[in-house]
């Protein structure tokens, strides 16, 4: 190559394919068509929040100290999962042209924006925006948004309510991609170009970038003697004008989506969390727990992150999840009457006064022990559900123990002249007391006493039907009700079947302890979280066992049941009489509840605590025999007394024969005193139960 004063020459340059993207002015909705191939097609992804429930979804909060006006000075961090997926627009047209070739464009430099709106004080719409610190590709087509340091102060409040309540939050999805434009064609010289001399080289099939899309490019005629070259002058241009340069850009993406109250759903109530200095992370209960360093007045909300409860267990309502005691509160269904080994806990007591003055001759007083009923199995059900669940490990089972007097607990019938409620001597039950009295010649009380037997024995869906109200605790505000259903076709079971597993010949023994026949529905071995149910329909009479097949492997198994009273077709009043126990008393006498409570007694050191109760002012009173064991704690029983005895004193003898649990202790007796008017419930200590010594030599 010679050197020539005043020309640039052509330098060679490598010819580049160029990329494939999609062609900017050829956008319909999300569909762009290609470049250079007429059959394929590129489409833009939509983004939309995560599938129910997101396991990635948290409302964390810490409180870290104070705002200049006392409140709390809050931080939380946000995460939840949005998934990528393909516009509708495009799968219809999938749909449609089957032949066609699709292709997502590759999207860049994501990121995301949540906006909450408020109306400030003179009700304009306001934003507050938080900009997400993560914006994670999860590799599943999801990516994982957290919104860590940048939501705090007051705007934590804001947006949980906005999230839980008001639901205006949104997230906006930002980002780039890549296409081809078409730029005007090219500016052409008859001589050297007044420019930089790198431009001024360069081909005009050359693509310009997108970072430099304002630049114009001029190339050089061949047809110019390269003399000219030193003029520097424009001239005409040639009759053909040079095609348009294709150009790579980089456009903008953005996608807006409401949140709404996607996450206020049940699935997300243990997602939101707090904690604060003197407490460690619990679930919010409500905004106020956000704006105020006490403790929440109550610490029970109603438990909704299982879903509808009542549609997967037919025996339960609802429950209530206690985030300090780490309990939950299970709502039966209905509260039944309960049966036991003595029966059932269903007594009238018919009082007659034969004093010549007296204006109202007679009364009766129905006396019954409620308790839950709920089935053995959806227990065990529901227990392995709650073990399986990650934010509820830890959390116990029980039912309520106490009463709440707002509303008042009630029975509506017009028959019955008082209605009384108390919590039971043994745990979760509770005793219901109906009085029919005298009321003139129209509303005699043997009349109204038949109708109430009549409901309780009716099989035709005439129950004595009730509202119980149950407290959670002092602070819980709403009411907590259940129904009380009182009928001999809807009870409690208790302890009246006892079963043995015999591994040895592979069968569960069932025996009946009650005085009634049951009727058996279904029963269940329990193994830690596996629950294996049978339907096993069959009769137990009083006293008598039956076996059940026992599954493989059932070692360490618990045994669960479903059962009711058989009821003879047609209720008789002499049938009726063998589940209400009737008892008439004069005025001179009445009807007294005394009560053994061992809640006091190690059980892990005792066995079993035999007692009998003799009151020695009154010796014709049979005496009270029971026996308490880790699972009968308490017990009780009616007897007659003269009026007196209830009103002033009742010295009782009460005989105990304790039963070690150490290996080969020998039993031992006792004997205690009680005024049973002072203290109708006596409690029995671990302290008491002490061995006499023996007597000197």
């Amino acid at each position: 190559m010679f050197p020539v004063t005043g020309m640039w020459l052509h330098p060679i340059l490598p010819i580049l394919s160029p990329p494939s993207l999609p062609v900017a002015t050829s956008r319909n909705g999300s569909l762009f068509t290609d470049r250079d191939d007429s059959n394929l097609h590129w489409y833009l992804p939509d983004f939309a929040p995560a599938p129910d429930v997101d396991p990635l979804f948290a409302f964390a909060v810490s409180q870290t100290g104070q705002q200049a006006n006392g409140q709390p000075f809050d931080v939380a961090r946000l995460a939840l999962r949005i998934v990528k997926q393909q516009p509708a627009q495009v799968t219809q047209f999938a749909q449609a042209n089957p032949s066609a070739a699709l292709r997502e464009i590759p999207l860049e430099n994501l990121a995301a924006v949540l906006s909450s709106t408020y109306s400030d004080q003179n009700g304009n719409a306001q934003q507050r925006t938080f900009t997400a610190s993560t914006f994670h590709d999860q590799g599943d087509g999801s990516f994982l948004l957290v919104f860590d340091g940048s939501i705090l102060g007051d705007s934590v409040l804001a947006v949980y309510q906005d999230l839980r309540a008001f639901g205006k939050a949104t997230i906006a999805v930002n980002g780039s991609f890549q296409s081809w434009s078409q730029s005007p064609p090219p500016i052409v010289w008859h001589g050297p170009v007044l420019m930089e001399p790198a431009m001024a080289m360069r081909p005009a099939t050359l693509m310009e970038p997108a970072a430099r899309p304002t630049l114009s490019m001029a190339v050089y005629h061949p047809s110019v003697p390269l003399e000219s070259l030193a003029l520097a002058r424009p001239v005409t241009p040639p009759e053909s004008t040079p095609s348009p340069t294709w150009v790579e850009l980089t456009l903008p993406y953005g996608e807006t989506l409401p949140l709404g109250l996607k996450y206020a759903a049940d699935g997300y109530q243990l997602a939101y969390t707090i904690a604060t200095a003197s407490s460690p992370s619990r679930v919010i209960l409500g905004a106020g727990d956000l704006s105020s360093f006490s403790q929440p007045q109550t610490q029970f909300a109603e438990l909704n992150e299982l879903g509808d409860l009542s549609a997967k267990y037919s025996t339960i309502s609802r429950a209530y999840f206690g985030v300090i005691s780490k309990t939950i509160v299970l709502i039966p269904q209905r509260y039944a009457i309960v049966r036991s080994k003595s029966g059932c806990s269903a007594t009238c007591l018919a009082r007659v006064d034969s004093s010549p003055s007296s204006t109202s001759q007679c009364a009766f007083e129905f006396s019954f022990v409620i308790a839950p009923e709920v089935s053995g199995i959806e227990l065990a059900r529901l227990t392995e559900e709650i073990a399986g669940h990650p934010d509820l490990s830890g959390y116990q089972i029980t039912f309520a123990n106490f009463l709440k007097n707002t509303p008042p607990s009630t029975i509506p019938t017009t028959f019955a002249t008082g209605v009384a409620f108390t919590a039971g001597a043994v745990s979760h039950t509770f005793a219901v007391t109906v009085t029919v009295q005298d009321a003139g010649t129209n509303a005699p009380a043997v009349a109204n006493a038949n109708i109430l037997i009549l409901q309780l024995s009716g099989q035709s869906g005439t129950d004595l039907i009730g509202s119980l109200s149950v407290l959670l605790d002092d602070g819980y505000p709403d009411p907590v009700l259940a129904t009380i259903d009182l009928n001999f076709a809807q009870t409690a079971g208790s302890d009246e079947l006892v079963a043995q597993i015999n591994e040895a010949s592979q069968a569960v023994q069932v025996t009946n302890q009650s005085p009634l026949s049951l009727q058996m529905q279904n029963y269940a071995l329990v193994q830690g979280t596996n629950v294996t149910e049978t339907a096993a329909p069959g009769l137990i009479s009083p006293g008598s066992s039956v076996s059940f097949p026992l599954p493989p492997n059932s070692d360490n198994a618990a045994f669960a049941y479903e059962a009711q009273l058989a009821l003879p077709a047609s209720m008789s009043p002499s049938a009726i009489a063998t589940f209400l126990n009737f008892q008439t008393v004069d005025v001179q006498s009445t009807q007294y509840v005394v009560a053994l409570d061992g809640s006091g007694i190690d059980f892990t050191r005792v066995t079993s605590v035999a007692c009998t109760v003799t009151f020695p002012t009154l010796p014709a009173i049979t005496p009270w025999k029971t026996t308490l064991t880790a699972t009968l704690k308490a017990d009780s029983s009616h007897i007659q007394i003269p009026i007196e005895n209830a009103l002033f004193t009742l010295p009782g003898t009460v005989n105990i024969t304790v039963n070690p649990a150490a290996p080969n202790a020998t039993p031992f007796t006792l004997t205690l005193q009680n005024d049973f008017t002072a203290n109708p419930v006596m409690v029995l200590l671990q302290s008491q139960l002490v061995s006499s010594p023996p007597p000197p030599s």
